[in-house]
């Protein structure tokens, strides 16, 4: 416990009521705490900062759905049409 509280930095951020309404709003919608809400949008922001610092500047590639769903699936289609093509 001694170890996890000398690892938490707090960082005070001011915001107006209406930005605080609208982010309170905000993350009740997605179901989670005001805090939680503003880490997890903090995250999102550094991603890119990130990978610049680590030299990891490539896009972002979009996964189509259906492969997301069922991999085994979709790559089974691929090699069929891979192979009707070569046929």
């Amino acid at each position: 416990m001694y170890i996890r509280r000398c690892m938490q930095t707090i960082y005070p951020i001011r915001l107006d009521l209406s930005d605080k309404q609208l982010f309170k709003q905000a993350a009740r919608s997605a179901g989670l705490s005001l805090a939680e809400f503003i880490r997890q949008a903090a995250r999102e922001k550094a991603k890119p900062v990130k990978k610049k610092a680590a030299c990891l500047s490539y896009p972002e590639i979009e996964i189509d759905p259906e492969a997301e769903a069922n991999p085994k699936e979709y790559i089974r289609k691929q090699l069929a049409r891979k192979h009707a093509r070569h046929c």
